[in-house]
This record gives C-alpha cells, sequence and structure tokens, in this order.
C-alpha cells in the first residue's frame, strides 16, 4: 500500500511545489519542479527538480536536479520560472532568492540548457553575466518573482513576473526583448474592469500570459493566470481580454482555475490553438500529509490538462494515460437528475463525496466535493462528468469541462482506491 500516484508526478524525496520550465518536445514532456529534496529535516534551500514523461503514457522517469541554490545570486532558493526553445536554443528563466541581513535580494537569470533528452537529461550552464535583471522596479518590493517567458505578437519576446507593490497590493510587471538575452523594463500591465477584490491581494504570484484562440469566435485573445494572494487565502485563477501594450482589457473577470481543495502555481505552455497546463496540488506553507511520515514526500502535480477558450472561458480536459486500468476513471452524464457519488477504498472507507445539484429552470447546476468535511463547490451546466483517482490525487472537471477540481484525499494507510459509487 502506498500513497504516491502512478501517473502524477511526485518528488523521489522532500518537498515539491510548482512546476516550473514545462518543455515539449515532440510528445516528450519535460517537467522541472520546485524541489526541497531534504524537507523537512533541514532549512528550506529549493533548487528545480527534473522529470520526463510522454503524453498519453503519464509515467514519469526521474532525471538529475537541474539546478541547485549554489551561486551568489541564488544560494538561498532558486525560484520558479519557465523554458523557451527557440531556433534550436533552450533557456530556462528564474528568480533567485538570497538572504542578506534577514533581507530578500531578488534578481532574475538565465540558464543555458544543452542535451536535455540525453541519458542525464541535460547540462545547465548559467549565464555569466547573471542576474540579468537585478532588484525590482521603483515602487515595488522584493517579492518580485516567477519570470514566464513567451512570444509577443510582433515576435518580440514577454516575461512577466508577480510582483508586490509597496503599498501592499499586487502586480504584473512586464519585461520585453528582442533576443531573449537583453531584457528592458516595460511596465506594470494596467487593467480596465478587474474586480476590487482581486486588484487588494497584497501579492500576485506566478503569472502566465498566453494568447489564445476562441473556439467560439476565432478572435484571439490574451489570457492572464496568477495567484493572488490574501492575509487568509492563497487563489488561483485567470482574466481574459485583449492587452494593447500594457493596458489589459478585461472581458471575463477573475475566474478561478480550478474548484478543489489544493491546486496552486500552475504552468502553461502553448498547445495546438490552447495550451497545455500542470499545476501543483497543493498550497503555500501547507505541507503536513501523511505521507511525509509514512514515505518520505509531500505534494504532487496534476495530469497534464488541455485548455481551450470557448466563449472567453477556460475549459480543461484531463490528460489521461493509455493504462486507466491502472487507476480509478469513472464517467457519467450530468443533467436534470441530481446524483451523489462516493469514492471509497478497498476497505470500503470513503474518501470523498461529490454531489449534483440541478437548478430548476437554469439548465444549470452545482457541483461539489467534499473531503474531510471541507466543501468545495461550483456552477456549471450539464455534460460529462469525469472522476480519476490516483493514489493521493484526485481530480475530476464537469460541464465539458467548464470546471475542474484537483485534491489531495489520503486514503488510511494508503490503501488503495476500488471505486466511485452512486449512493
Amino acid at each position: 500500500m502506498t500513497y504516491r500516484p502512478k501517473f502524477h508526478l511526485t518528488p523521489p524525496q522532500g518537498r515539491l511545489n510548482d512546476p516550473n520550465g514545462l518543455t515539449l518536445i515532440g510528445d516528450e514532456l519535460h517537467v522541472f519542479y520546485q524541489h526541497d529534496p531534504s524537507f523537512p529535516r533541514t532549512p528550506k534551500r529549493t533548487g528545480w527538480g527534473h522529470a520526463v514523461t510522454r503524453l498519453g503514457d503519464g509515467r514519469y522517469f526521474h532525471l538529475p536536479d537541474a539546478l541547485y541554490p549554489d551561486f551568489p545570486y541564488d544560494a538561498n532558493g532558486c525560484y520558479s520560472g519557465s523554458s523557451v526553445v527557440h531556433e534550436g536554443r533552450m533557456r530556462l528563466f528564474y528568480t533567485g532568492n538570497l538572504k542578506v541581513d534577514g533581507e530578500r535580494v531578488t534578481s532574475q537569470n538565465i540558464v543555458d540548457v544543452e542535451d536535455v533528452q540525453g541519458p542525464l537529461g541535460g547540462v545547465y550552464r548559467r549565464r555569466e553575466n547573471n542576474p540579468v535583471i537585478e532588484g525590482f522596479p521603483e515602487g515595488f518590493t522584493a517579492d518580485f518573482r516567477d519570470p514566464h517567458v513567451t512570444q509577443a505578437p510582433d515576435g518580440s519576446w514577454r516575461m512577466v513576473i508577480g510582483a508586490r507593490r509597496e503599498n501592499n497590493t499586487g502586480a504584473v510587471v512586464v519585461y520585453t526583448s528582442q533576443d531573449l538575452d537583453t531584457w528592458e523594463l516595460a511596465g506594470p500591465i494596467e487593467f480596465i474592469g478587474l474586480d476590487y477584490n482581486t486588484a487588494s491581494a497584497y501579492m500576485w504570484e506566478c503569472p502566465n500570459l498566453m494568447r489564445m484562440e476562441d473556439q467560439t469566435t476565432g478572435e484571439v485573445l490574451d489570457v492572464l493566470v496568477f495567484c493572488p494572494q490574501f492575509l487568509d487565502s492563497d487563489e488561483c485563477g485567470y482574466v481574459v481580454g485583449r492587452l494593447d501594450g500594457l493596458r489589459f482589457e478585461v472581458i471575463t473577470g477573475f475566474t478561478p482555475l480550478d474548484y478543489g481543495h489544493q491546486f496552486y502555481a500552475p504552468q502553461l505552455i502553448p498547445y495546438r490553438s490552447g495550451a497545455l497546463m500542470l499545476g501543483w496540488m497543493g498550497l503555500p506553507a501547507r505541507d503536513d500529509t501523511p505521507t511525509i511520515q509514512a514515505e518520505g514526500w509531500v505534494h504532487q502535480l496534476t495530469l497534464p490538462r488541455e485548455l481551450k477558450l470557448i466563449d472567453a472561458t477556460l475549459h480543461t480536459s484531463l490528460c489521461l494515460p493509455k493504462a486507466q486500468d491502472e487507476m480509478v476513471v469513472w464517467r457519467c452524464e450530468l443533467g436534470s437528475d441530481p446524483l451523489e457519488v462516493e469514492l471509497v477504498d478497498v476497505e470500503d472507507n470513503v474518501g470523498a463525496t461529490l454531489a449534483w445539484t440541478p437548478q430548476e429552470g437554469t439548465g444549470r447546476g452545482t457541483l461539489s466535493l467534499t473531503v474531510d468535511g471541507l466543501v468545495r463547490w461550483a456552477e456549471c451546466g450539464p455534460g460529462e462528468l469525469v472522476c480519476t483517482a490516483d493514489g493521493a490525487a484526485v481530480e475530476l472537471t464537469a460541464g465539458g469541462g467548464e470546471v475542474a477540481f484537483s485534491s489531495a484525499v489520503f486514503a488510511p494507510n494508503g490503501s488503495e482506491w476500488a471505486l466511485f459509487r452512486s449512493v
């Protein structure tokens, strides 16, 4: 018996958090991730782990860690970032974290990668001129991290960085480049039509800026995924709109990307007409799970997910492995009849309860997921419900992908899940 899933990435040992540097080469998906291999025995000192899988297969092969916090500008952590493969060259972008007399010193850095498909998972050389971005702009604080790099419509490059202003509000700051090597400050994105609650978060982490074609209208829109942090919660969602320079006109207001108990810090890369995404099935500073004592590891990533933009909202499809008989997968159609389903293990212990409550006269309904007495819910339309359980990872999509849920669910003593059953 084990809590460890078969098709969700977990660290060999220690602590995993944000997915980083997603790189798709053919059907080979390289996943880097925040990794603290000595957690919880020594003080936090995070680097980048590395594993590889093939889309459709789903099993991960672990490779040596790619980055260790051992340079003067990242001695206290190689924090989150992204990857770009352009003209045959692969680069990683990440935030260096350094503590000097108790104060954070932040920087953005570049790593050149060779032979990432080789048997050792690549050779990683930090730039001699690192940091390529030192510190932070006027009016911001040292909470300035998580560079995500994508190509702009004019062929130039955009780097978005999550930030905290001196007045304790969150922001996304943009840098631009013509060659991926030299970066110039453009400034913070100005939002037109963003709700007050999201704007008032004290920090915005892990931004992802994508351009996606709306499958309904054919219009190419800008999608910004980010994680607003509040004093009592850490959230993750997206806005959709039109970005002109630094002016973002919001069409679809801030919407959760996942409604489950554990989902944060996703990373997106272009894929087909939309995006490929992995998320962290955890939350900041919430590491007390039975896996750390029983098996020496904590946290997991979601399955890869394909995101499509439909009517200016993101829809999610789980990229399920071919060997679906090695995990629990259950499907049904949500409609006008209520539904209640339990996830049970082989000893008949209930790990989670799912309920569908149709709303009379609207054609929609409310879907809820209950784990350990905590309820998460979302409104969605009818359509296919897909439920999966794989070790400690439970994921589902509903309403044809209109909503998704990710939750860590621990069967007693790592017992194997048996099935989803109607109540």
